[in-house]
C-alpha cells in the first residue's frame, strides 16, 4: 500500500509499505549540482558530507544503536539522506533523519575533514579512467556549462568553500517546499506519525530555479595517461517532451543496454572480445537528457567505437527480455532502501509515485526503439594510452 501526502508546510511525505523486517527512510531535497553557481561547484556535495558531522553526537553509533545504516547521495537535481534499519527502529530513523536534516551546529574542523574526504574523492574520479572517460564524454557533449560540469565539482572549488557558504545553500534548498520523505517497508504508525510530526516543522517554500546551462562542448576529448587499455565513452542527448517520461525511457534504454548476459552491450562489446566490461548513465532535468555508455578497458579504439554506435541503434526488445525486467524489478523492489531511493527520485524528475510500476515497465517495453528521431545530438570521449594515437 502506497500513499502521497503532502503536509500542510508542503513537505511530500511517501508511505510505501509492505512486509519486510527492515524499514527505511529517504529524505530528499531537490538541489544537486545543476543549481549551484559557478564559482561554488561542489557545495552540495560537501553539504551531504557535512549532515552526518553533528558535533558531540556520534550519528554512526546512533544508527547502528538503532540496528541500520546509513549513507546519502548527491545528483545533479537530488540531495539524499538514507537510512535502513530494522523495522521496529523505524520511528527511531525518522528522528535521526529529522535531526540531521536540519542541524545548523557545524565545526570548522569537520568541514576540513569532509573536505579532505570530497577532494579524495574528486581525485579518484579523475584518477579512474573508467570514471574519467564518462566524465569528459559529457564535457564533450555539454561543454563547460552546468550540464557539462562534474557533480562533485572541481578541487578549486571546493577548496574556496566556506561553512558560511553552506549554511547559506542548505537554509536556501533544505526547505519544507523543497523536501519529500519516504519510508518504505515495515513501516508502523508510530514511524509515520513521527514523520508528519517532525517534518511539518520545516519552514520555507521551494526556491525559485533557474534554468541550468547546456552549451555546446567540442565534440570530441581525446585524453592520453599511463593506462594499458581503451576507456571510450558516447553521450546522446535526448529530446525531452515530458521530464518524467524521459527518465523511464532512459531507466528502459538503460536496462536493455546493459542488464543480463542477453543485453545490447554484452552482445556487442563482450561475447566479440572487445571489452570485459561496460556501463551505461543518463540522466534528465528540465528539458535537457543524455545517455551516456561507456567501455572500459577495450583492446582498440574504433573496434570500441563501432561496438557502441551498434549498441546505440534504435531497438525493439525481444519478448523475453520483458520477464527478465520483472525479475530484477522484483528482486530490487524486495529492498525497502531501493523502493524508497527510486521512489524519491521519480517523483523529484515529476512522475506519480503510484504509477511507478507501470510506467517503468511500459518504458521497458519499448526498448530503444524510441530513439528513432530523439537524438538532438552526440558526442564521445576516449582515455587512451600514452602515444597510442
Amino acid at each position: 500500500m502506497r500513499s502521497v501526502e503532502r503536509l500542510g508546510n508542503g513537505v511530500v511525505l511517501v508511505v510505501d509499505r509492505f512486509e519486510s523486517p527492515l524499514a527505511a527512510v529517504v529524505v530528499a531535497a531537490g538541489v544537486g549540482s545543476l543549481y549551484e553557481e559557478g564559482g561554488k561547484r561542489g557545495v552540495t556535495h560537501l553539504l551531504e558530507h557535512m549532515l552526518f558531522r553533528v558535533p558531540g553526537f556520534d550519528v554512526d553509533e546512533a544508527v547502528e544503536q538503532l540496528g541500520g545504516g546509513n549513507n546519502a547521495y548527491t545528483q545533479r537535481d537530488s540531495l539524499m539522506v538514507t537510512f535502513e534499519g530494522i523495522s521496529e527502529s523505524a520511528a527511531g530513523l525518522v528522528e535521526l533523519a529529522y535531526r540531521l536534516y536540519t542541524n545548523e551546529r557545524y565545526a570548522e574542523e569537520d568541514l576540513e575533514r569532509e573536505r579532505a574526504a570530497v577532494l579524495s574523492e574528486l581525485r579518484q574520479t579523475r584518477e579512474d579512467p573508467s570514471e574519467r572517460v564518462g566524465e569528459l564524454a559529457l564535457r564533450a557533449l555539454f561543454g563547460d556549462s552546468d550540464w557539462g560540469a562534474p557533480v562533485g565539482g572541481y578541487p578549486e572549488t571546493v577548496e574556496a568553500l566556506t561553512l558560511p557558504d553552506l549554511l547559506e545553500h542548505k537554509r536556501r534548498w533544505l526547505t519544507a517546499g523543497n523536501t519529500m520523505v519516504v519510508l518504505s517497508g515495515g513501516v508502523g504508525g508510530e514511524a509515520v506519525e513521527a514523520a508528519r510530526r517532525l517534518f511539518s516543522k520545516l519552514e520555507g517554500e521551494a526556491p525559485a530555479r533557474g534554468v541550468p546551462t547546456a552549451g555546446a562542448g567540442p565534440v570530441r576529448v581525446v585524453e592520453e595517461r599511463d593506462v594499458d587499455g581503451v576507456y571510450y565513452a558516447s553521450a546522446l542527448r535526448i529530446a525531452v517532451e515530458s521530464q518524467a517520461e524521459a527518465y523511464a525511457l532512459l531507466h528502459g534504454a538503460a536496462f536493455h543496454l546493459e542488464a543480463g548476459t542477453k543485453s545490447i552491450l554484452f552482445n556487442v562489446v563482450r561475447n566479440p572480445g572487445v571489452a570485459y566490461s561496460y556501463y551505461v548513465d543518463f540522466d534528465v532535468a528540465g528539458d535537457v537528457a543524455f545517455l551516456l555508455v561507456a567501455v572500459e578497458s577495450a583492446r582498440g579504439l574504433e573496434e570500441a567505437r563501432r561496438a557502441v554506435a551498434s549498441a546505440l541503434k534504435p531497438r525493439e526488445p525481444p519478448p523475453y527480455r520483458l520477464r527478465y525486467f520483472d525479475y530484477l524489478w522484483r528482486v530490487s523492489w524486495r529492498s525497502p532502501l531501493n523502493r524508497a531511493m527510486t521512489l524519491a527520485e521519480y517523483h523529484i524528475k515529476g512522475g506519480d509515485v503510484r504509477r511507478i510500476e507501470e510506467v517503468f515497465r511500459k518504458a521497458a517495453e519499448r526498448g530503444t526503439a524510441w530513439l528513432e528521431g530523439a537524438v538532438l545530438g552526440e558526442a564521445e570521449a576516449a582515455v587512451v594510452p600514452e602515444k597510442y594515437l
